[in-house]
């Protein structure tokens, strides 16, 4: 009974958001295949008997039910277009799969994403019939950053995690450099010191490397597409945080995307483009270039963005010019109060983004 009624309101919820004026056309298409999986899965829960393994159907409606918390989220106002598009243009740099970016606001403060369920797709290909177009990445940030582009960048840090998962980057530099090997890894034993010690300790030692480098990846594709303002906005979110089970200590984060923007080497960079170049994606390397910002903030105007790389160097550049006003604010910015000095600088990075949105599209409907 449970089952049914759960599959009918999350219907009535899906047709709901399909008459909202704020979808893409991709989103469009994504909601529908959605309406369309619920459909066939309360036929074959309604069958007598039931056509469908019970448990399989339970899990589906599961499934559809995260994916929807998301799909609510991205079709309101108070989604960080600016940022989501961002994030989708460095997310399409890295497979040839469809992706579409769904967000959720959530009342933390914590940023995550939750990857897509492979069994879940082919689960619904194989006993519905149904090939769902696009693979979401499904992100989600605190409410009051909504509109705060400069402080949405840890959401390149998710798209990095996403990467790994959907690529096994961490898993796969287990493989050829396993834990009782190295890279040593800061604040943890060395690879001599795991390779000698007893069965079990080696064991949880090597998940705590897994983590470790599953953090350390995700830092360095943050710092591939916004550089210093990965660790600026670390260095202000979590600025020493000590070494835990799951994550790395501040500084040896702060260390390794220093050493990757500054060009210097370091074995933990060079694992990880290895491990790349065995599952063939690309390189880690700076995707950003600084657009000159400070003549058009300083006049309070956004800034011309010319290509992809310039938004994703707008969020450098604009964490550079926010972090200089307020610490010493020049010209026009010199009357204004800390908070408006934040508000207007993110409000620029949001037009800057926008404008090269419209542009972009602007293009693409007269040159299809």
């Amino acid at each position: 009974m449970l089952l049914k009624a759960n599959l009918r309101l999350l219907l009535a919820q899906l047709d709901s958001l399909s008459e909202t004026p704020y979808f893409t056309s991709q989103l469009d298409t994504y909601i529908r295949e959605l309406r369309e999986v619920l459909r066939a899965l309360l036929s074959k829960v309604a069958a007598q008997p039931m056509a469908i393994n019970e448990g399989l159907a339970h899990f589906i409606a599961h499934e559809v039910w995260r994916l929807t918390q998301f799909l609510t989220g991205s079709t309101t106002k108070q989604i960080p277009y600016e940022v989501v598009y961002a994030i989708g243009k460095a997310a399409a740099e890295w497979g040839a799969r469809r992706l579409l970016i769904t967000t959720a606001i959530v009342q933390e403060a914590n940023f995550y994403f939750h990857g897509s369920s492979r069994e879940f797709f082919n689960s619904v290909e194989q006993e519905l019939g149904i090939k769902i177009s696009h693979q979401p990445v499904q992100i989600a940030l605190p409410y009051i950053y909504r509109h705060k582009p400069l402080f949405c960048v840890p959401l390149f840090h998710e798209l990095g995690h996403f990467i790994d998962t959907s690529n096994d980057v961490v898993t796969t530099s287990l493989f050829s450099h396993p834990e009782s090997v190295g890279p040593d890894l800061p604040d943890l034993p060395s690879s001599e010191e795991i390779a000698k010690a007893p069965d079990e300790k080696r064991k949880a030692l090597a998940q705590v490397v897994k983590s470790h480098r599953a953090e350390y990846f995700a830092d360095l594709v943050s710092a591939a597409y916004v550089g210093e303002a990965a660790h600026g906005f670390l260095g202000e979110f979590i600025p020493n945080r000590a070494a835990s089970l799951s994550h790395p200590s501040s500084a040896s984060r702060y260390q390794l995307m220093s050493d990757f923007l500054s060009g210097k080497a370091n074995p933990i960079l060079d694992m990880f483009q290895q491990t790349l170049s065995t599952r063939g994606l690309p390189a880690l390397a700076v995707r950003f270039r600084l657009p000159d910002v400070d003549d058009t903030f300083g006049n309070v105007r956004p800034c011309k963005l010319e290509s992809d790389a310039d938004v994703f160097g707008a969020f450098a550049a604009g964490w550079g010019f926010l972090s200089r006003m307020n610490n010493k604010p020049t010209g026009l910015w010199a009357s204004l109060p800390v908070e408006d000095i934040e508000r207007v600088t993110n409000d620029l990075i949001e037009k800057s983004i926008r404008n090269r949105m419209i542009s972009e599209g602007w293009d693409e409907a007269t040159n299809p």
